[in-house]
């Protein structure tokens, strides 16, 4: 498995009796020295909405939030969560936060800022890596919303890599877990003497089926995208 440590803790716990091999090829990191940061901090009163998509996201942002002394002004904004891990981790923060009760898609969320009438400027952290859907969604319904760096991706260093690829060759897995669609070219990449074809692959969506099947890689099971279901299937 080579996802992130902070994403893989509760996972691992989970199958402590099992062999797993925790490569994390995913190293996140704050963002330091932007100004843009700064300059949206000190901007903070005029959002309506704080919009997170992930625990991840919630926890740099609010890190670069205390850095700078502007919790009270996070906690004037209606602070809205895509799903009830990042809500509760947003609540144990000291910061009041709702989220949709039906779901976690994009559109979840618009729907529910529809029924509270919060149509104003929405700041929405994230990170270098990658584009998200939801600003654009809301740009497409003439919302206007922010997006701020917070964090970055890595990689890991040169030794960490070596010291995996020698633990890997040591132990010949036999099962193989891509929990997101970025982990198939990091893992393929990181690990190309694996004979994948050879190995049991668990699959976390559909998505990343999809990804797998167009590097010619057959998937044994498919969880639903949560690290309980891939634990299961384990």
């Amino acid at each position: 498995m080579t996802a992130a440590k902070e994403d893989s803790e509760k996972v691992l716990s989970q199958l402590a009796d099992e062999d797993i091999i925790h490569a994390p090829l995913e190293i996140y990191t704050a963002q330091t020295g932007d100004t843009e940061i700064v300059r949206v901090l000190n901007e903070l009163n005029t959002f309506d909405n704080i919009v997170y998509s992930s625990t991840r996201n919630a926890n740099f942002f609010l890190q670069q939030v205390e850095s700078h002394d502007k919790m009270d002004a996070v906690k004037n904004s209606l602070n809205l969560a895509f799903d009830e891990s990042t809500f509760t981790f947003l609540e144990d923060e000291g910061i009041p936060a709702v989220h949709p009760q039906n779901g976690s898609k994009a559109i979840d969320l618009v729907e529910l800022m529809l029924r509270l009438q919060r149509l104003g400027a929405t700041l929405y952290p994230c990170g270098t890596h990658k584009r998200e859907d939801f600003p654009g969604l809301l740009e497409e319904l003439d919302m206007p919303v922010t997006e701020l760096d917070v964090f970055d991706l890595e990689g890991p260093t040169e030794e960490a890599l070596a010291a995996y690829q020698e633990d890997v060759k040591t132990k010949q897995p036999d099962t193989i877990i891509f929990h997101s669609r970025r982990s198939v070219n990091r893992t393929l990449a990181a690990f190309p003497d694996l004979e994948y074809e050879n190995m049991r692959i668990i699959s976390a969506d559909s998505g990343i089926t999809n990804k797998l099947q167009e590097k010619g890689l057959s998937v044994d099971v498919e969880a639903d995208g949560s690290w309980e279901t891939i634990a299961e299937l384990v």
